[in-house]
């Protein structure tokens, strides 16, 4: 990794103008040094010191070269996948992961544990077989960047955790993930919830390359949401930036939101356009579900009722949307859910025709796009924190370091 890894450890690339070039890039996949300093705005010898030092740190590679119609052929560089690695870990009520991912945003090895919400010994013990399994000569653990953590919204919002069990939930309130991951890992740690972290995701490797200014909608249990402004993720000043659940919208029509004289009843956002309304709503109709994990067999088995509740979740979305549109404007709302891929992409194309009758008050409605990421999101944002902190040119996460819970490891008198 080069003298300046060495005397950094995992923080590198701390010259914004490596980070410039490293972001476009990324962006644009290969380029030249020519291609390169017109994208980022520099001087032509600036980018190519810039990607000397890139390429010497083992950042980047010499991909071939190109062709011109005068003089030399161009050197065409790229991301190198095994120049650094992040690891990533995603923990539900109902499922936990593990993942190493390279420099490139891909998953390289997983460790998967389902069936429970665990304890936090249990999360540390996953973490702990992970530094053992996972480095081997192609990714060596010197060039893990660190740990990323993302929780579900039941886990990370302390008003949903009064759903625990007690047991588990005096368990996680005594412990500390990020203070104490960062003690027993020696590596940063960061701590976010799930759609923050997947905003994350998007940005820097999915369809939020596009855009600077965007709106993440996470459709799953709970609905979510994590907004991204000038390419910094915001949070806000109480870490509750686009939360969206809390936002006033009409009566469903659904029965479930009719009082006993049948007269419509006030939602919220979160009543109408989440997973859990969808629960309720075949509950309703006699399907036994306890979980998310139930739907996909009710859904195949309930076609016109989950129709309904679409429709009614669209129409919540459009009321929830059009608020946040008179208040923030964004170029993008991007769209992700646990639900299968063709129920997501009906939501994303009536919302594209629906939300257009905003335009009649004056509102410019950004375009509606499906997450590339898909249900791999937040656990490829959980091990994108720590790259994002040490190469992204501009650190949102890393500048709201007293919202999230971000450990760097003690260090003792050792160099």
């Amino acid at each position: 990794m080069g003298r300046r890894a060495r005397d950094t450890g995992a923080s590198r690339v701390r010259q914004a103008k490596e980070r410039l070039v490293l972001s476009h890039l990324r962006r644009l996949g290969e380029a030249s040094k020519k291609e390169l300093a017109a994208a980022a705005g520099l001087p032509v010898q600036t980018t190519a010191d810039a990607i000397g030092l890139l390429e010497s740190d083992k950042l980047v590679y010499r991909r071939g070269k190109r062709l011109g119609q005068v003089g030399q052929p161009s050197i065409v560089y790229a991301i190198s996948p095994n120049g650094v690695f992040g690891l990533g870990l995603h923990v539900t009520r109902q499922r936990q992961e593990l993942a190493l991912v390279d420099f490139n945003g891909q998953i390289t090895k997983r460790l998967v544990v389902e069936g429970h919400l665990p304890k936090f010994d249990e999360v540390m013990a996953l973490v702990d077989r992970g530094l053992v399994e996972f480095p081997d000569a192609d990714s060596p653990r010197q060039r893990f960047s660190g740990i990323g953590v993302s929780l579900s919204h039941d886990l990370w919002y302390r008003p949903e955790r009064h759903a625990l069990p007690q047991d588990v939930l005096a368990d996680w309130d005594a412990h500390s993930l990020s203070k104490e991951m960062a003690a027993r890992f020696d590596l940063p740690v960061f701590v976010e919830n799930d759609t923050r972290v997947a905003a994350v995701a998007e940005y820097l490797l999915g369809v939020g390359q596009d855009f600077r200014n965007f709106l993440l909608v996470s459709i799953g249990a709970h609905i979510s949401g994590a907004l991204v402004l000038g390419g910094n993720l915001e949070t806000g000043s109480h870490g509750n930036a686009a939360s969206l659940g809390a936002i006033p919208v009409g009566p469903s029509r659904l029965a479930r939101s009719r009082d006993a004289d049948g007269v419509p009843t006030g939602e919220f956002l979160g009543d109408r356009a989440s997973l859990s309304g969808l629960m309720r709503h075949l509950q309703l109709h006699g399907f036994t579900i306890h979980a998310v994990s139930d739907l996909p067999d009710a859904i195949d088995q309930a076609r016109g009722i989950v129709q309904d509740w679409l429709e009614d979740c669209v129409a919540a979305l459009v009321e929830g949307l059009t608020a946040c549109f008179a208040v923030i404007d964004v170029e993008a709302v991007i769209i992700e859910s646990l639900l299968p891929s063709y129920l997501v992409l009906e939501i994303v194309e009536k919302l594209e025709q629906r939300l257009k009758r905003a335009e009649q008050f004056g509102l410019t409605v950004p375009v509606i796009r499906l997450s590339q990421l898909a249900s791999d999101g937040s656990l490829i944002g959980s091990a994108v924190l720590p790259i994002y902190e040490h190469f992204s040119p501009r650190n949102g996460i890393a500048d709201d370091g007293d919202k999230v819970q971000r450990h760097r490891p003690r260090r003792t008198g050792k160099s």
